[in-house]
């Protein structure tokens, strides 16, 4: 990959890193919002579809990813689940792996509860099931990013490198 294209793709994940990030103001706001009572069915629709952005907006990163890098986006019917895994691995003579084994555990809870949001009705949302994704959050948010900047400063790194083999 050019040097030109890894610089690209550095400025594309930071732009998007940055939208997933504001994702943290909203996860403050309802958790303060609530406080320590019990949500109404409104309310667990607002915080479902808050958390499957979280979940949506990690997995978006990963398939740009899997896409400009890898040149290879998982298939079938467990592809979200596959593409975690693979974000998890490096890939020989082109990345190092994207996300800590960690972060991919603190996604995998997000992912499920995404595809829950997905094919249930929002009436159907259960605190009990959303309090702990919701207290989580946060930790969930920073370690993605933790990760997401470490791979574009490689990123970096590999494009200042191809810069020097070039003079």
């Amino acid at each position: 990959m050019s040097a030109n294209r890894l610089q690209r793709l550095a400025e594309e994940l930071t732009v998007e890193l940055d939208e997933f990030q504001r994702l943290e103001t909203d996860i403050a706001e309802a958790q303060s919002r609530i406080g320590e009572r019990e949500p109404d069915t409104f309310e667990l629709r607002a915080l479902g579809g808050i958390l499957h952005d979280l979940y949506n907006g990690a997995e978006r990163i990963c398939l740009h990813i899997a896409k400009e890098i890898d040149r290879r986006v998982p298939a079938g019917a467990a592809w979200h689940r596959d593409l975690l895994v693979q974000m998890t691995t490096s890939v020989l003579k082109a990345r190092t792996a994207v996300l800590r084994t960690e972060t991919e555990a603190l996604l995998e809870d997000y992912r499920r509860f995404r595809h829950l949001v997905r094919h249930t009705y929002g009436f159907q949302l259960d605190w009990i099931a959303i309090k702990p994704l919701l207290d989580n959050a946060s930790k969930t948010i920073e370690a993605f990013a933790t990760d997401i900047k470490h791979f574009i400063a490689f990123l970096l790194t590999m494009a200042n490198s191809d810069e020097s083999d070039m003079a």
